[in-house]
């Protein structure tokens, strides 16, 4: 793993007060009713992790989980300004990655706008590891972790997965079994399945 230079927001920041995000990109979320309430339902983990007393939230700035974890921060930020966002930019040529796969370049540029800070990493998305380096990256700087993605090998489940092995308490709001969820009970946040370990 390289060596990157601090920003100043986390090197005045206890390591116990950051969380950062992981999670699937549009195509692989739900849509309509059932990702109203995913939304939901991370909002209300990002609640308790307010209350557990953390106050820098770490993005990696990609479209789906990452966008709706951020939005919803900023609202909140109005209300509690000691919240900070930091944006993680894997790349230097990140809004050219966004257009050529067809991602949302005025949510990227909504997030760009709106974080407190932004860590922007060496190189080009072209290189393999550029995405597994900011993910690591925002892990080695955390103490806890929001999920937001189903079992299987994709990036949100190996970074899940070192986080895991870094013994940071995590909570996966599980996307494994939600095409099949009974029609009753509703799903609702309280009784979406989630994985939780000091969380």
């Amino acid at each position: 793993m390289e060596q990157y230079a601090e920003h100043p927001l986390l090197q005045n920041t206890p390591r116990e007060r950051v969380l950062c995000f992981t999670g699937h990109r549009p195509e692989k979320l739900p849509d309509g009713r059932t990702l109203q309430i995913l939304t939901k339902t991370l909002h209300h983990y990002i609640n308790i992790s307010i209350t557990q007393g953390y106050t820098h939230f770490l993005t990696g700035l990609a479209d789906g989980v990452d966008y709706l974890a951020a939005e919803y921060l900023f609202t909140l930020r109005q209300r509690y300004p000691i919240i900070q966002v930091i944006g993680v930019q894997p790349c230097e040529d990140y809004e050219e990655f966004y257009s050529s796969h067809g991602y949302s370049l005025p949510r990227l540029q909504y997030m760009l706008q709106n974080v407190n800070g932004l860590i922007v990493l060496p190189g080009s998305y072209r290189s393999h590891k550029a995405f597994r380096e900011r993910n690591y990256y925002m892990v080695d700087r955390s103490a806890a972790i929001i999920a937001v993605c189903s079992k299987g090998r994709s990036g949100s489940m190996q970074t899940l997965g070192y986080a895991m092995r870094q013994e940071l308490a995590y909570c996966r709001i599980c996307l494994d079994n939600v095409g099949s969820h009974p029609l009753y009970p509703p799903l609702t946040p309280e009784n979406w399945e989630v994985e939780r370990c000091g969380f």
